[in-house]
């Protein structure tokens, strides 16, 4: 702020077209940092300044959804490492041919939980598929969903159910994979992405945690024992965002939020991971 001030004193006595650019850009960086503060000054949801761990899971749509699901994966890591935050693989299931069935990534960093929780719902590819020719346009979905990490939740022991591999998938010693189960509701975690199965069976149970806690925070409950089994999906089901590739002239490329009506063209750049204008307005809306 001094910069700018002392910037603009300078340039009303003098022009100067390098002071002159030093100000718009120190401007610009003012004005970024203000919408950062203002927005941050919104979130004050109790898990808001945590970390989080980021699922996606390919639609029914085969090959065209499990490779959306890859594209969306990647555009949340390279949003992720924008910020500086720590991006790391939890779990991971690849698709038979191309793309991903489902993954867990975690992006560790203050406030990722916050900006990232108006990301749940459905998000919705509609292009030509490039894997069927025949098809002059289709519509593929993969779902997200944001939990925050460090979640503080007590669990029964007798309520978890570890899963391991069988020897015969573990003899090469590479296959140290742990899934662990919360048997009255059903709800599951895996983690593959630890180097020992100790680690693993660790970081499951982690997640595990937080979308019981994610749960239990929807349905407004306090006990594990409230959850409610058969309103478990509503949330999920919700389609927030829709992503076009034309396929005529008569079509343009756009990025569509339902809840907002935020669009732009500049679709290439959203997948690059440039969806901030996206979260702030969704934060916003809902503030």
């Amino acid at each position: 702020m001094a910069d700018a001030t002392a910037a603009l004193e300078l340039l009303e006595f003098q022009a100067d077209d390098e002071l002159e650019q030093e100000l718009q850009t120190n401007l610009a960086q003012l004005n970024h940092s203000l919408q950062e503060y203002e927005i941050e000054q919104s979130l004050s949801g109790p898990c808001d300044k945590n970390g989080a761990y980021l699922i996606i899971k390919a639609g029914t749509n085969g090959i065209d959804a499990q490779y959306w699901a890859e594209m969306l994966l990647r555009m949340y890591i390279m949003w992720g490492l924008s910020r500086g935050y720590q991006v790391a693989d939890v779990e991971s299931s690849p698709a038979p041919e191309i793309g991903i069935i489902s993954t867990t990534l975690e992006i560790d960093g203050r406030y990722a939980c916050g900006y990232l929780k108006s990301e749940t719902g459905i998000h919705r590819l509609k292009r030509k598929s490039p894997f069927n020719i025949t098809i002059m346009r289709l519509s593929s979905t993969a779902t997200v969903e944001i939990l925050p990490m460090y979640v503080q939740l007590e669990i029964a022991q007798q309520d978890l159910r570890a899963i391991l591999p069988n020897l015969n998938q573990n003899t090469n010693g590479t296959k140290a994979w742990v899934k662990i189960v919360h048997i009255p509701t059903g709800i599951s975690a895996i983690c593959d992405g630890c180097r020992t199965q100790m680690q693993n069976k660790d970081k499951a149970l982690a997640v595990l945690k937080s979308k019981l806690f994610a749960i239990m925070q929807r349905q407004g409950v306090q006990q594990l024992a409230d959850i409610q089994c058969d309103r478990l999906k509503t949330f999920l089901n919700q389609p927030i965002r829709e992503y076009q590739f034309a396929s005529d002239s008569a079509n343009q490329d756009k990025v569509l939020d339902f809840r907002t009506g935020i669009e732009t063209t500049a679709v290439a750049e959203v997948l690059d991971g440039k969806i901030d204008p996206f979260i702030k307005a969704g934060l916003l809306l809902k503030n």
